[in-house]
Order: structure tokens, then sequence, then C-alpha cells
């Protein structure tokens, strides 16, 4: 019988030298610095102090840590002020988790045409990549924080609605035949129309303007680019002179191509590949 496993917690070439002065990471400039979130989770404590040892600073921020500019005098409302705006990010979180559960759904229906004699194999691995799914969801809830009351209901909305997609199909598995089981996959997969859905309120509640009001990966790329505006526009009108601002690498692909427009003499814009190789070559140098 094929049960779920137990669902467990977590933890394009770019140009990026401003000069060719500059060292990868800067002692005179503000630097921000891509990463996969989930690789330097688990080094924060190491990337802190390389960062502090080849910038001279010990300020270091991860992606919705760094301090915005006060607008007119006012800070976010109803969110610790950020330089990741609370209201994008929240939106892009929850377009992305409604991307992964649409491609998600893609396999679903091929894996339900499997004949009910090699069912078992295909739900067990079919199984793997929900659970997956479910990590990536617990994990991207975690990093938003409420905001305006539109954002909140809209982004609340997709991941309550894909923890019942979970919960249902988790319950459909349960004692029963292959046949059921396969049906169980089906519905699954059919749970996309709901979570389509929910794209339009989230779109709305994020100002974004689609083609296909339903699109939810049109809508994961638009707020990706508006959070690197707002990000690269936080970073150049900073009072903050050094340090390293941690974001995700396709923010900094958005900073470098020209998809976001600001004024990069004033920041040392670094890759992902470029700190990873840095900061390599340092713990090298720690250990000889």
């Amino acid at each position: 019988m094929t049960m779920l496993a137990v669902r467990c917690p977590i933890g394009i070439h770019v140009h990026s030298r401003q000069g060719k002065g500059d060292k990868v990471l800067a002692r005179d400039k503000l630097n921000i610095a891509g990463e996969t979130h989930t690789e330097s989770d688990a080094r924060r404590a190491l990337e802190r102090q390389f960062c502090s040892a080849k910038t001279g600073s010990a300020d270091y921020w991860t992606e919705n840590d760094f301090p915005d500019l006060p607008l007119g005098g006012q800070q976010q409302a109803h969110a610790e002020p950020g330089a990741d705006l609370m209201e994008y990010r929240a939106t892009h979180g929850a377009a992305m988790l409604i991307v992964k559960f649409d491609k998600l759904g893609d396999e679903a229906i091929n894996v339900s045409a499997t004949p009910v004699n090699s069912a078992a194999t295909a739900i067990g691995a079919f199984n793997t990549e929900v659970q997956e799914l479910m990590q990536f969801r617990d994990r991207v809830d975690r990093s938003w924080r409420p905001s305006s009351d539109a954002v909140n209901r809209a982004v609340q909305a997709v991941y309550d609605n894909v923890e019942s997609a979970y919960q249902a199909y988790d319950a459909a598995l349960r004692n029963a035949p292959a046949q059921q089981q396969l049906k169980a996959v089906r519905d699954f997969a059919n749970s996309r129309i709901g979570l389509r859905d929910l794209v339009p309120a989230l779109a709305d509640a994020a100002g974004a303007r689609l083609a296909d009001k339903r699109d939810a990966a049109e809508l994961a790329k638009f707020m990706r680019r508006q959070r690197s505006t707002f990000m690269g526009l936080g970073a150049v009108f900073s009072k903050r002179k050094a340090g390293v601002w941690k974001v995700g690498d396709g923010h900094i692909q958005d900073l470098t191509d020209g998809t976001s427009k600001i004024d990069r003499s004033r920041i040392n814009i670094i890759t992902k590949k470029e700190f990873n190789e840095e900061l390599a070559a340092w713990r090298g140098g720690q250990t000889t």
C-alpha cells in the first residue's frame, strides 16, 4: 500500500563588475550578493564571518532584512520596514507556489494513467515530489509577514488551498486499493483549477496587470521584477556604504541585465557564482 512519507519541516551571464579596480566584495561600497537561499541558510554564520573579514564591516543582511528608506516620513504600514517590500515578497512567493503546483499537476496526470499493476512504484515516486512541494510551501510560507489586508487574504488563500489539496490527497491514499489511489492522483492534479482561480485576487492586491489574469507564471515574473527594482533602489539610496546584503540570484540578474534600471555605480553587485568562488578561496586560505 502506498502512503505518503511523514511531512517534515525545513531549513545568463551577467556583468557584476562595477569597474576594473573593484574586488568581488568591496570595502567602500554596499555589496549586493546573489544566493540560493537554502544553500546560504545552512551556512549563515560562516558567511557573516567571511563577509566581515573581506569588507571590514559586521553589517550583513538576509534578503528581507535590509532596512527600507522612510517614504514621506512613514515606514511600510503593518509590516517591519524592509527594502524588499513585503507585499511584493508575499505575492511573489504565493505565485511561485502556484506555478510549482501546476507543474506537479502535469506530472500527476501522467502518473494517473499508469496501469494498475505498476501503480505502487509510480505513485511512490510521485509522492516524493509531493513532499518536495510541501516543503517548498512551508519554507516560503515562513518567509513573509502580514502587510496590507488585501495581500494578506489573497496570499493566505493560496497556502490554505495547497494545504487542503495535500490533506485531501493524503487521506485518499490511506488504505485505498491501487485504482482508487490513481484516482486520488488525478484529483490532486485537478486541484490546480482552484489555485488558478486565486491568481486574479493575488494580482489585484499587488497592483499587477497581467495579459492573462489566471497566469501564475506571468505574475511570478512580474513580482520578481518589482522586487528587484525596489531592492536596487533601496540599496542605491541607502545611507549604508558598506556591508553585504544577500538576495536571490534571480534578482542579481534583474539588477545587471537592465531589467531593473538603477545607478549601479553606487553599489557593488555580485553573482552567486562569484560570491561562492571567493568564499571557497577564503575558506581554503583559513585552513592552510
